[in-house]
């Protein structure tokens, strides 16, 4: 096999686990968010749209910038191990990633929650200025 059908495979598998992965993790995540932004769910609503937009910037970039339009140096016309072994780091890095970001957003989240619930109860407290 010619050694771009493997980069075009591996760029698809990486796509397909961006495509795959992403609602996956929404899913079971939105009763986690809804857990911690309780107080304010309209917050906690507008956290995961950033986070969603967050996920699809950084791992479209990741797969932006381990594309190869030609073959790397040590590579043979056909597929062999650096290859292999190339394209392997490649996916490897991608699910890496995505499970430190993950561990990182799930263990970062109530902080976040409670930072923006006190904020929430400080505004509240504050009374309004009256009319002149």
């Amino acid at each position: 096999m010619d050694w771009w059908i493997l980069e075009l495979i591996v760029t698809l598998a990486l796509v397909a686990i961006l495509l795959v992965l992403g609602p996956v993790i929404k899913r079971f995540g939105k009763s986690y968010a809804a857990d911690i932004f309780r107080s304010n769910p309209r917050t906690g609503k507008s956290y995961l749209v950033l986070m969603d937009v967050a996920y699809y910037l950084i791992f479209v970039a990741f797969i932006l910038f381990t594309i190869s339009f030609e073959r790397d140096t040590g590579w043979t016309q056909q597929v062999g191990a650096e290859q292999l072994e190339s394209s392997t780091v490649r996916l490897g890095g991608m699910l890496l990633l995505m499970g430190i970001l993950h561990g990182l957003n799930v263990i970062s989240l109530p902080i976040i929650g409670r930072l923006l619930g006190l904020g929430r109860a400080l505004d509240e407290d504050t009374p309004k200025p009256k009319a002149a």
